[in-house]
């Protein structure tokens, strides 16, 4: 008896410690949160042990998920035509406020 309870105790503490390792490592390995969001989750994953890392995986997963499906991580942006980074491509060493239009003359009345 006392054999078996040391052995469940053993497998349930490795399985704890890895998923643990596993929460820290992709918690890590993130590029969504800062630094301290980082240090806090990851005192949640080893002073909770269990309930700590599933929560921190979840919401990880959750968060990278949504992360890539993000537009405006894609280039494609929430951006209305004609406004955001594809609008400037056409525009390279042009200056708007030069004082000329489009149709050539420089504004100044006189024709």
């Amino acid at each position: 008896m006392v054999n078996s309870t040391v052995a469940l105790f053993s497998l349930l503490l490795t399985v704890v410690t890895i998923l643990n390792l596993v929460a820290t490592v992709c918690l890590m390995r993130s590029g969504v949160y800062s630094g301290s969001q980082k240090t806090l989750q990851l005192g949640l994953v080893w002073l909770v042990p269990l309930v700590g890392a599933i929560l921190v995986l979840s919401v990880w997963a959750h968060d990278r998920n949504s992360a890539a499906r993000d537009p405006a991580r894609h280039e494609e942006g929430p951006w209305l035509p004609g406004i955001g980074p594809e609008s400037d491509h056409g525009h390279r060493g042009e200056s708007f406020g030069d004082g000329s239009s489009h149709d050539g003359h420089s504004g100044d009345g006189a024709k």
